[in-house]
């Protein structure tokens, strides 16, 4: 698995809350892809977890957004 290997460029939007703005944010699939390289790095590059490296990364991505649009 590389940094490399990510061919699209799609974004995930993130689910706005009831205290957020009506405009939803998207995180970048390379900010997601370069934040679970980074977890399957730390596990020891073991296959079997690109799942959930990727869900992981996402949901730490979304979270650290909607963080800074309370601000």
């Amino acid at each position: 698995m590389s940094r490399a290997s990510t061919p699209t460029k799609t974004s995930t939007p993130v689910k706005p809350t009831a205290a957020a703005s009506s405009v939803t944010p998207m995180i970048p699939a390379e900010k997601i892809a370069m934040r679970a390289y980074d977890k399957w790095c730390q596990r020891g590059q073991q296959d079997g977890n690109c799942i959930q490296n990727w869900l992981e990364a996402e949901k730490e991505l979304m979270s650290e957004c909607s963080k800074s649009m309370k601000k």
